[in-house]
């Protein structure tokens, strides 16, 4: 297995599908598949923005995808740019 990049231990699945540039289709779905195994988010009043970063994350979804997948989110992550994140 090959090991994701560091960044996927912030982002959740839907957020790389949704709003990082260049997922093709097949990886979109790929993505979308994991969606309904994530666990919801606690309830966000009883604490702050900052507490649930990396809560079920795409790195804790990792074993899900295929090595192709893999290597390709991590293509992926490794051209993208952070700084308007």
């Amino acid at each position: 297995m090959i090991k994701p990049h560091s960044i996927f231990e912030v982002y959740r699945a839907d957020e790389v599908a949704e709003m990082w540039d260049g997922v093709d289709r097949n990886l979109y779905r790929s993505l979308w598949k994991v969606v309904p195994e994530q666990k919801e988010i606690p309830n966000l009043e009883d604490s702050g923005p900052m507490d649930h970063v990396g809560f079920e994350s795409l790195a804790s979804h990792w074993n899900k995808f295929t090595e192709e997948e893999q290597r390709e989110l991590n293509r992926l992550a490794e051209n993208r740019d952070y700084s308007n994140d």
